[in-house]
């Protein structure tokens, strides 16, 4: 089944189980399942240590754990929901947790939950699931990147790392007078499959949509000459060789292929690509020196956040929430952040969680701290609209042609702008016109004050 159609009768069959509330009694034992992505077998302790303690906090509660792999998740949601199966609390990622949005297949968890709580996290990390006033989900462990250059790649262009300033703009300038000097890339970055470019527009300042005045109503922004004239510029620089063909066809996963293989001298990545890189290319790794994370002209990194939610077909909405709080408490996710380099969404976790996971070496340190400083000033550039995956696909599907087959920027740009409206105009309004401008990460210069959602939270 195609995954249109299988997230079509997923939502039929959400929707239809929208109204279920907390009981008022619960039975002598009460089974909720937790759906999680990629975490065995390298997580089966510490999930398992986490569980026990919700258990044993919470009396006649058992907690069946399933991880899914990343690739199997819409296909398994899609045959739980056709048999009215589906978990109680789901983990997604940033870029697929909008779809189930749509399809009314997460619970508001906002009543569920005590006071307070959401000020508990980072402000820009909860943003995402704040959606028309609705809280959707918690945000559970983020990352964000830092810069890993090749030092003796670099110095064969002329080059050294502390020269290279980490902003798109400046790379860019030297790609393509890199390429001819060394026959290798100076960087790489998705543009395609996967593509950075639209958050690219948002770290720059330029906003892809815009609020329409006075309705609580979206509309898309493509053809505004600035991010015409970002994109037109990415696209001479890969049309100039500049850039490998991966840029375009191979999503993130060409990064770190081309960076242990010593085809690029610098991409942005996490910490943890480090420990890779040190395992399968040692000679790479003791040229490799870390430094910030590149940004648009806001100066402000993105940030990658991984959520919990609570389905609408969940029986026991009520414990499926405490769960979602006890898995996101800055308790649970500063022991996740002492075997791993991601980082914790809870405010007071910051200063815990700078310090790297026991044994690491000085650079995977030096990574980490660097990734903390970098949230510090971090966005989530991730709209919070729930059609922004089919958007994100159109996007990507299209802007291929501009890259591989010479078709005109302007012109494939005004085709994806209509389509976006399209989505937008058959996608339910906001509730107000401050919530449909809510939903849009806008960031102020870092060091400036905010204009974006996240000056206007509650925290």
């Amino acid at each position: 089944m195609k995954l249109v159609a299988g997230l079509a009768i997923l939502g039929v069959c959400l929707l239809g189980m929208g109204s279920c509330r907390p009981a008022k009694t619960l039975p002598a034992t009460v089974e909720i399942e937790l759906w999680t992505l990629a975490l065995r077998p390298f997580f089966d302790d510490y999930m398992r240590a986490r569980l026990e303690e919700f258990e044993q906090d919470n009396a006649g509660v058992k907690v069946n754990w399933v991880d899914v792999p990343f690739e199997a998740m819409d296909r398994k949601l899609i045959a739980a929901a056709g048999a009215e199966r589906t978990p109680d609390v789901v983990n997604f990622s940033d870029k697929a947790f909008a779809r189930y949005i749509a399809l009314g297949a997460i619970r508001d968890i906002g009543p569920l939950l005590p006071a307070g709580t959401e000020a508990e996290y980072l402000p820009a990390a909860l943003r995402l699931g704040r959606i028309d006033g609705r809280l959707l989900a918690l945000p559970w462990y983020l990352t964000t990147q830092t810069v890993v250059a090749n030092q003796d790649l670099l110095s064969r262009g002329g080059l050294t790392a502390e020269e290279v300033r980490p902003e798109w703009s400046w790379l860019l300038d030297r790609a393509v007078p890199f390429r001819a000097a060394t026959g290798t890339y100076l960087f790489s970055t998705p543009l395609g499959t996967e593509s950075d470019l639209p958050m690219m527009m948002l770290a720059d300042g330029h906003l892809p949509l815009m609020p329409v005045k006075g309705e609580g109503r979206l509309r898309a922004n493509l053809l505004d000459p600035s991010i015409v004239a970002l994109v037109e510029r990415w696209v001479k620089v890969v049309r100039a060789g500049g850039l490998p063909r991966e840029a375009v066809t191979g999503g993130s996963a060409h990064l770190p292929e081309m960076y242990q293989n010593g085809r690029v001298a610098i991409i942005n990545s996490g910490p943890n690509f480090l420990q890779r890189i040190r395992d399968v290319a040692p000679e790479i790794y003791r040229s490799t020196k870390v430094r910030p994370p590149v940004t648009g002209a806001l100066g402000r990194a993105h940030i990658a956040v991984m959520v919990l939610c609570v389905t609408s077909q969940s029986k026991h909405p009520m414990v499926s929430a405490a769960l979602v709080r006890h898995l996101t408490s800055a308790r649970s996710q500063e022991a996740l952040c002492e075997l791993v380099p991601v980082l914790a969404s809870t405010t007071s976790s910051l200063d815990a969680t700078a310090s790297p996971p026991a044994g690491s070496e000085e650079k995977i340190a030096q990574a980490r701290a660097t990734t903390v400083l970098a949230l510090r000033d971090g966005a989530a550039f991730t709209p919070a609209i729930p059609v922004w995956p089919e958007m994100r696909r159109v996007f990507e599907d299209r802007i291929k042609r501009v890259f591989l087959d010479g078709a005109d920027t302007r012109a494939t740009l005004g085709e994806i702008n209509d389509a976006w409206d399209r989505l937008l105009d058959g996608s339910p309004a906001f509730s107000t016109p401050e919530a449909a401008e809510e939903a849009l990460p806008r960031p102020g210069q870092r060091g400036a004050p905010s204009e974006s959602a996240e000056s206007k939270s509650p925290n």
